[in-house]
């Protein structure tokens, strides 16, 4: 994820307010973030508006708060809440500039390690006949 844009200033009706433009790699990375945080409201929603939407890869984040403090702590929870959304997204949702296994690729993976480990049962064991990984059967 590239830097933070961050647009702040008091507002002409004594609220406070500040724009966040995070970028990510894909448009869809930027929906999927938008969700995930469109899911918890501000807990003091009488004292801070947030509206949260999207700008082809760049998910936008406004707030506007009756106090600085507010404002403070309202973005540093979309910030920690957003750090938690892409982390998780970097496990799950990868870069669409990686390239996935082919599976040739990914039969000399297997090869290898069970070439490594001798062939003992401790490698790496695809079986094309339904038993393996998740069947509950163990192989050999």
């Amino acid at each position: 994820m590239a830097s933070m844009q961050n647009e702040a200033g008091p507002s002409s009706e004594g609220w406070h307010t500040t724009t966040l433009r995070i970028p990510f790699h894909t448009p869809q990375h930027a929906e999927i973030a938008k969700s995930a945080l469109e899911v918890d409201r501000e807990q003091n929603g009488t004292f801070v508006y947030r509206e949260l939407s999207v700008e082809n890869d760049m998910l936008i984040a406004k707030y506007e708060t009756s106090t600085v403090r507010l404002l403070r702590l309202s973005t540093n929870s979309c910030l920690s809440s957003l750090d938690l959304v892409v982390r998780t997204m970097s496990s799950f949702a990868t870069d669409p500039k990686d390239i996935p296994k082919t599976d040739e690729e990914l039969e000399k993976f297997r090869d290898e390690a069970n070439r490594i480990s001798g062939g003992a049962g401790t490698g790496i064991e695809l079986k094309g006949d339904g038993r393996g990984a998740g069947s509950g059967e163990e192989v050999k």
